[in-house]
Parts: C-alpha cells; structure tokens; sequence
C-alpha cells in the first residue's frame, strides 16, 4: 500500500470522491462474479479474501451468525491484490463494508484515517488474547480498533534425507531447543556441500515480507524503530547490525539463491517442492502447496539472544456506520473459542486466543507440523509486533526492502555499518514523512 492509497484515506476527513483505477472491475461477490455495491439495510457486508477454505471457513461463521441473531451476512470476496482498492473505493464512495478482513500491518492505516470503530468492549476482550497479538489492534492508549482473527508465521522445513545426508544429527522440534545463528549457517554449509552448485536455503523476504526479516534482528535483542515508534533507531543497534551482517553473509557464501533477495517473484515453498534447496523458510499457510516436495520436518526459527517470530495473519474490523452495533456482534461471534478454533482448523491457521488449547485444532493437513507451527507463533513478540503495525508500516516494509536488496546484492565490500546506516536513514524519514 503507497502513496496513493494514504492520499486516498485521506480525502476521507474532508469528503473529497474521486475514482481509484480500476475500481469498476468486477470482483468476486458470494464467490461469484458481481459488481461492487453496498449493503442493503438487513444486512452486514463483510469484505475478505482467502483460499477455498478460508472461504468456506466464513461462510460458516456468516451462517451460524445468522441462525443465532438473525442477521444475514453477505461475504464480498476479493482478490488479495485487489482487497485494499475495493475497501477504500467503498470507504470514499461513503459505502464502506461493515466489516472488512485486514492485515495487521495495515490496522494503524486505517485507524488513523478515522474509519474504524473502536471496540467498545475492549477492556473485556483483552484478557483472552495472548498481548503480542492484541497490541497489533490497539493503540498506546488501550483502544482497539479490531479482533486478532488468527496469526501466520514461518518455520523453517528440512528436507530430511538430506539433513541425514549432512549429518546434521536430531533436529530441533521446539523453540527452545533451536539451532543457534552459528549452527544454522554450519547447517546450510553442509547441505550446500552435498549438491555442488544449489543454494541450501531459501529465505521469504519477497512480495511485500521484508518486515519479515525484522524477527532475525528481534533475535538479537535488536530493534529497528525507536521505543516511542516515532523514526528509526539512530544510530542502528548492534541487534540489526548482527542480524544485516549474518544475513548478507547467506548471500555471499551462495547458501541462499539471489532470487530470493526481497524483490524477487518466487515462493519458498516452490523452490523447496522442486528441489531447488533441502530448507526453506515457508508460512503455515503454505504446507497444503507442497504436493510433491520431499519428506520434510518443521524445525523452529534460529535463535541468538532469543527466539523470535514473524507476525503474520489477520484482524476483522468494523467500521463506523448505521450497523456499527451488529458488525462489532459478529466480530466478537467470529473469534469465540469454538468459532476461531474451527476456522484455524479449516483455514490452516494459528490460533490468537490463549484460551484455545491445541487439543481443540483438527488440522487436515500436516496436523504434527501445524502442532509446531503453534508453538513457533508463541515467541512472536510484542515489541516487533509494535514496529510492523505502526500506520506508515507499508513504507517502513518498501523501504527496509530496498535497503535489504542493496545490502544482499550490492558490493560486498561495503561495511555493514554503512548499510545499517542507510537502511535506518531511509526507515526514519519514511516514519515521520
């Protein structure tokens, strides 16, 4: 999400209309193909995207809903590259859904365009959500402009033939047990010495996920913004400077292939399913692609000073209008125990209420790895968290990887200093832009 887009939430404050590009392309409703246009007044219109299951998955919530209120739902279901036109031609035509499925880094976008009724029942809802998830829908002062619908994170899947092959001996199985950074590196050096020529790894930093690579320098005790959120941390802690100098060393030593630097086009899972490197760093939601891929195992995330995750998954929001009361009722149906622990089960994602036990998650696919997964999204941790979902995170995660790319792919002759530098320069101004 750019410059456009925050141009657009913008005009919100003084009433301004004008078209997006491309808004009056059809895009899927009811799972069909219809034309944009707002809820009727007996109905609640929710905006989402998401797999067949996902689908699925909410369609049962819009049903039940309506079977215990009355209420009916009707789902309008986007492309994921077409969710944030659709939401804000709606927000600035004044017929916004009333509720819409949205990333957590974009939570702080539209909080502060004003379009996002706060919950009202906030203080009785926070209890049950474990904080780092909870903190990525509210703001300092407590309120909260969303539900933390699941979480997504990353492990990092182990082609084990190869790993036996390597010798790399029993691998890890809990975050607590992790390789350390230096015996993830011996690691990819040994499997990339079994294939003369292949990478041993492949790192998911692409299609918009550079923030994804903050966790490596949450690991180090490290940070990238400052405590207050309000710019970068100048001049860059040690944390980010461990994490940039072990990260570019994957790229100089080939353990990781150039095309995954953080503009390229291919996925993880992909070039694990082929073959191309015996681990990848791969998102839960990705384990029903691998149809093919080797006998793999889910080892948790490297660790240094600690263990630390990547924030993935998604909030619902209401928003202020004549069905503000009914949206917030099915946003609190939509994440009650049994209601999140059965779209986790359906979706293939990760629970964010403490209160849903993993005995409770009937996962069809990969059910021991996804067990792995939960414990994995338990060491995501607040102050990251905090650092993704500011509301100019989009141009935080455009810069960082921009930064990111130079330092992978440019001269390794420049000091990583100078790199950190530069990154924490371009980050800063994008903050306080």
């Amino acid at each position: 999400m750019g410059v456009s887009r925050r141009w657009a939430l913008g005009t919100l404050a003084t009433g301004a209309v004008a078209s997006l590009a491309g808004c009056a392309a059809p895009v899927w409703q009811g799972f069909g193909f219809d034309a944009v246009r707002p809820a009727a007044d007996d109905e609640l219109l929710v905006t989402l995207w998401g797999t067949a299951a996902e689908r699925r998955a909410f369609t049962a919530l819009a049903d039940g809903f309506r079977a215990r209120t009355g209420v009916a739902v009707r789902l309008q279901a986007v492309p994921f590259s077409r969710r944030g036109t659709t939401v804000d031609t709606g927000i600035r035509a004044g017929a916004p859904p009333d509720v819409f499925r949205v990333t957590y880094n974009d939570v702080g976008l539209y909080r502060d365009a004003g379009v996002l009724a706060p919950l009202p029942d906030a203080a009785a809802l926070r209890p049950a959500f474990a904080e780092q998830f909870w903190a990525a829908v509210s703001d300092p002062t407590g309120a909260a402009y969303a539900v933390p619908h699941h979480t997504d994170t990353t492990m990092l899947l182990v082609d084990t033939a190869a790993a036996q092959a390597a010798g790399l001996g029993p691998l890890p199985a809990d975050p607590e047990g992790a390789w350390d950074w230096d015996r993830f590196v011996d690691a990819c050096r040994r499997l990339a010495a079994l294939r003369p020529g292949r990478a041993a790894t492949a790192v998911n930093w692409q299609s918009d996920g550079a923030y994804r690579w903050l966790n490596w320098v949450d690991q180090a005790d490290g940070r990238l913004l400052t405590p207050t959120l309000d710019g970068a941390l100048r001049p860059p802690d040690a944390g980010l400077r461990a994490a940039l100098d072990l990260t570019r060393r994957l790229f100089a030593e080939g353990l990781v292939p150039r095309s995954t630097s953080t503009s390229g086009g291919v996925t993880t899972d992909e070039l694990f399913t082929a073959g191309t490197v015996a681990t990848a760093f791969v998102a839960n939601f990705s384990l029903g692609d691998l149809e093919g891929a080797p006998a793999w195992t889910a080892v948790p995330l490297p660790r240094a000073a600690r263990a630390s995750a990547d924030l993935g998954g998604n909030a619902l929001a209401a928003t202020a209008g004549p069905r503000t009361e009914q949206a917030h009722a099915f946003l609190r149906w939509c994440v009650t125990p049994e209601n999140m622990a059965a779209f986790c089960s359906a979706a293939s994602a990760l629970p964010t209420r403490t209160d849903v036990p993993a005995a409770a998650l009937r996962y069809p696919t990969a059910p021991d790895a996804m067990a792995r997964y939960v414990a994995q999204a338990a060491t995501v941790r607040r102050p990251l968290v905090e650092q993704v979902t500011v509301p100019r995170a989009a141009a935080v995660t455009a810069e960082l990887g921009d930064g990111l790319e130079r330092a992978f792919l440019g001269d390794p002759a420049t000091p990583t200093a100078d790199l950190a530098e530069a990154i924490a320069g371009s980050v800063d101004r994008a903050v306080r832009r």
